[in-house]
């Protein structure tokens, strides 16, 4: 089970479709339990997610891009 955190280290507040979406990229990405994530600047709720390569955006919907 993944846990995702802010910058502060608090649980991160996120939308059912954002954590399913976060779980699988978690997976894909072979990240560890723990993966922190930040929100987007004005990106009306959506999150971002160092994946090593780039970052990953992940909309309130659950669509992630780069």
């Amino acid at each position: 089970m993944y846990r995702f955190v802010d910058p502060t280290g608090w649980t991160a507040a996120l939308t059912p479709a954002q954590f399913e979406a976060l779980t699988t990229v978690a997976k894909r990405w072979g990240m560890c339990n723990t993966v922190t994530v930040e929100r987007m600047f004005g990106g009306d709720g959506a999150v971002i997610v160092n994946v090593g390569s780039m970052w990953l955006a992940v909309e309130t919907d659950g669509y992630v891009h780069s």
